[in-house]
């Protein structure tokens, strides 16, 4: 029997000539056609569902279609990127994938659907799409082993019931959006049968319209702000009990704001919770007990004020722990109140939609707005415990965990009830993604997001030396975003490894890559450990390392070790204002180029009369010769042949050389610079110039 229905099942998809992945019993298939001429002697499916390993599903090859077919068991719902591996060795983008993402790494990304159930297929705008021009939606419906059923067919966008068109010979549905439709978050919601009586159930499927630029309005504290990530459970232990906690935190603040000079503390979650790591909260106004008491936590801000210390609270509101109240009632209970928060899959309230792979991390059903407004008051709380308008018993801002996981919609309301009760009050978003995603996210939702485009980009650098395409990426980067828009780079964080293996224990490109975060754009952070050059590769419990102050005392006696290293770095930020001064297209701070030959990456900085040029030498060469496009430096008058005031840092070394020595060629233009730079590999230099 399982036989005769993947027959049939292979036989619709062929005749219906569309090669997108679709669902059968076992997971979700895929096809590949190749070019005329192509040789194609294996095939297979690898993302993030396996770990990119490929090899793992192999494709089979059916001659008489001239197709390759393979099947992976993918979790329905459950977003996966993935690409295609020929022959062993080549990578390549599904050409049939639902979305691609836009980005350097075009990696197909598809959400699966159950197997025996009608679904729809080549969705225009596809899911979380952001699209900057308005054209009609188009969507392909298909019936389980039989076609849809037009009389059945159900649709709403935004809530409202839609007028749409359907093509009985394609199956293919659409319908015109207005010409004035409103920037932001739409969503369309569908439901239709098939003529053999199957259901598809409510789809859900929403886009992102950002057709006009609004500047972001930040807090202009970050932009010179150094930030430090705390995971409380490692870093200090006041009471010997092996757990870190809040005392511990606030008996090493002086070395936090002192000694290291960081501004900005983020701290790992601090509510209840039935894990280590905290991201799965089960009360939204406690304190996680192992971590202290409400009156240590308070004592600890306090202090962190005192000092000139922000603190940002990890707000993880995409799901709750399965022991939280809320899911406790709703569990194998349908008719509780709180069925309708959570995502329940089944009609009796025992399966549900979860974060990862975590089941005991419930996601939360947003389009109920009881659960909108809980956060709202958790918010609240935290911002003003006392209600009494002063804040100086609240915390400084949110880091909001996944937030791509939260719908768009909700983040604006939350910006909106946040900054009414403090303006200065900073909402920083996690959006694990690509440049294109990340920017709807500013759009009156977050004051700041993570750099993941910018860190990817630097790991590639620092591995090809292509400074231009360095040079390339950060300034089409820098172009696209918002005016005002603030972000925090960053080589390492809880969720990824130590920057020491992510550089695989190359010490010159660490500093080269720490150097380019501290004098660039940007808000730098560092996370715990990173200092002290601890190593971990994932999983996440690697990098959360319990913090030897012991080390700390031998680090900062030694001229040359990574935490005077980091400590030079913030000094130098913290005396040169214009490193930190933002770029945008309100507010140009910055050129960043290559040198004619494309062997070094450099960047001027400049505000007012102060003029930087910073260079990086990754080439795997000694630079002697460097000449410069004119172009780069119209923003530089120089008034004699002395080009610069002095050196504000350097680190110019190799296995048998270590300092700088003048003169060679620097060539801007048709100039020559009488001082010039002799770089050897793995060095860098920032100079401020002389106007």
């Amino acid at each position: 029997m399982k036989i005769a229905v993947f027959f049939v099942l292979f036989s619709s998809l062929t005749i219906s000539q569309s090669l997108a992945p679709a669902p059968v019993e076992g997971g979700t298939m895929f096809f590949y056609k190749p070019a005329e001429g192509e040789q194609v002697n294996s095939l297979s499916v690898a993302g993030g569902f396996n770990g990119w390993k490929a090899g793992q599903y192999p494709f089979t090859h059916f001659p008489k279609e001239g197709i390759w077919k393979a099947v992976a068991p993918l979790e329905p719902g459950k977003e996966v990127f993935y690409k295609f591996i020929i022959n062993d060795t080549l990578w390549i983008t599904d050409p049939n994938a639902p979305f691609i993402t836009e980005d350097e790494w075009r990696n197909g990304v598809i959400t699966p659907v159950p197997y025996g159930v009608p679904y729809i297929s080549e969705v225009h705008p596809a899911q979380g799409q952001r699209i900057t021009r308005i054209s009609p939606v188009t969507m392909r419906l298909i019936g389980f082993n039989s076609q849809p059923d037009k009389n059945t067919i159900r649709l709403l966008f935004n809530g409202q019931r839609q007028e749409f068109s359907f093509n009985e010979n394609t199956s293919v549905l659409s319908f015109s959006l207005p010409d004035d439709l409103p920037d932001g978050e739409h969503t369309i919601e569908l439901s239709f049968g098939d003529k053999n009586g199957k259901n598809s159930g409510k789809i859900q499927t929403k886009f992102f319209a950002d057709r006009y630029i609004i500047p972001v309005t930040s807090p202009a504290f970050y932009d010179s702000a150094v930030m430090y990530e705390i995971y409380i459970r490692t870093f200090a232990d006041s009471d010997g009990d092996g757990i870190g906690d809040f005392n511990g935190i606030t008996s090493r603040l002086g070395y936090l704001s002192d000694t290291l000079g960081v501004n900005t503390l983020w701290l790992m979650p601090w509510n209840e919770s039935t894990t280590e790591h905290g991201y799965n909260v089960v009360d939204y106004f406690s304190i996680e007990q192992d971590y202290g008491t409400f009156e240590d936590y308070q004592i600890f801000l306090k202090e962190c004020k005192n000092r000139g210390i922000r603190v940002l609270m990890d707000f993880v509101i995409n799901h709750t722990d399965s022991t939280h109240n809320w899911f406790l009632d709703a569990y194998n209970n349908p008719s509780s109140t709180y069925t309708s928060s959570y995502q329940f899959t089944n009609d009796k309230n025992t399966d549900w939609n979860h974060f990862g792979v975590e089941r005991k991390m419930p996601k939360l059903d947003f389009d109920n707005p009881q659960v909108g407004e809980y956060f709202l008051e958790a918010a609240r709380f935290w911002l003003d415990p006392n209600g009494d308008g002063d804040f100086s018993d609240g915390i400084d801002g949110f880091r909001c965990d996944a937030a791509k996981e939260v719908p768009h919609t909700y983040w604006n309301t939350f910006r909106k009830f946040v900054k009414s009760i403090n303006p200065e009050a900073l909402i920083l978003g996690e959006v694990w993604d690509n440049l294109n995603y990340l920017i709807p996210f500013y759009k009156e939702e977050f004051d700041m997001l993570f750099d993941y485009p910018f860190y990817y980009s630097l790991e590639r650098y620092m591995t090809s030396a292509d400074a231009a395409k360095f040079a390339e990426d950060e300034s089409r980067y820098e172009s696209a975003l918002p005016a005002g828009h603030q972000k925090v780079r960053f080589l390492s964080n809880h969720d990824n490894q130590r920057p020491l293996n992510l550089f695989e224990g190359n010490l010159n490109k660490l500093r080269q890559a720490l150097f380019l975060i501290f004098a660039m754009p940007g808000t730098p952070m560092i996370y715990y450990g990173d200092e002290l050059l601890y190593q971990g590769v994932l999983p996440p419990e690697n990098v959360r390392n319990q913090l030897e102050w012991n080390f700390i005392a031998d680090s900062l006696a030694y001229e040359g070790s990574m935490l005077n290293f980091y400590r030079e770095l913030i000094a130098m930020r913290k005396a040169h204002p214009a490193l930190s001064r933002k770029h945008d297209s309100f507010e140009s701070s910055m050129n960043i180029f290559p040198d004619k030959k494309g062997e070094a990456a450099a960047f001027i900085r400049y505000s007012g009369k102060d003029i930087y040029l910073g260079v990086i030498n990754n080439s795997g060469k000694i630079i002697k010769d460097l000449e410069f496009d004119a172009d780069h430096f119209n923003n530089v008058t120089f008034t004699d042949n002395r080009w610069h005031d002095r050196i504000i840092a350097a680190e110019i070394e190799s296995d048998n050389f270590r300092g700088m020595v003048y003169p060679e060629i620097v060539k801007i233009g048709e100039r020559v610079l009488a001082s010039a730079l002799y770089i050897n590999h793995g060095g860098f230099i920032l100079l401020k110039l002389n106007q």
